[in-house]
């Protein structure tokens, strides 16, 4: 859901052949008014068209999920893909606190993250369960929180996250 309600993505969904109906029940939010062909064929679209680059090299590592609450610090020390125009924003670290800083926009001072507005968990992917962990999905909404924190506007509760973990994921291009 939060790919395709996401207008970040709209020009990469533009002429894509809908089922009838699904892109109405898209555009009211009506989500669960969705069959499971429909949802199908997202999953399908999304994987092929927005994600093909991240998930094709990640997903033959065949990793193990799990999903978890993270406090607001552990997930500071999360590290962020290696894509070139993050890494070069923070040279010499991967930590998605330092991301978040160097990304504060212009309403540095009031709330960012609306933990109600989340929609779908953030995914992290690692080696083990003890970490460390590379946030593959959520960076928007983490480093939200994460400049709400730093600020004193936390709303407090853990960040729910999906974990996938395998011995191999250090085979992955941006790990």
């Amino acid at each position: 859901m939060a790919e395709l309600a996401n207008p970040r993505w709209a020009p990469n969904l533009v002429g894509v052949p809908w089922p009838p109906g699904s892109k109405a029940k898209m555009e009211a939010g009506q989500w669960n008014t969705l069959t499971e062909q429909e949802w199908e064929f997202m999953e399908e679209i999304l994987t092929q068209h927005l994600r093909r680059p991240l998930l094709t090299p990640l997903l033959p590592l065949q990793l193990e999920w799990y999903q978890g609450d993270f406090p607001i610090e552990s997930v500071a020390e999360i590290r962020f893909m290696k894509l070139q125009p993050w890494v070069s924003k923070v040279p010499g670290s991967r930590r998605l606190a330092d991301l978040a800083e160097a990304e504060r926009g212009e309403h540095a001072g009031e709330p960012e993250f609306i933990r109600a507005s989340m929609v779908g968990l953030p995914i992290a992917v690692g080696q083990t369960l003890a970490g460390p962990f590379t946030l593959i999905e959520g960076h928007t909404r983490s480093c939200r929180a994460l400049r709400d924190h730093h600020i004193g506007f936390y709303d407090g509760p853990p960040m729910p996250m999906l974990l996938g973990v395998t011995e191999r994921i250090q085979e992955w291009a941006w790990w």
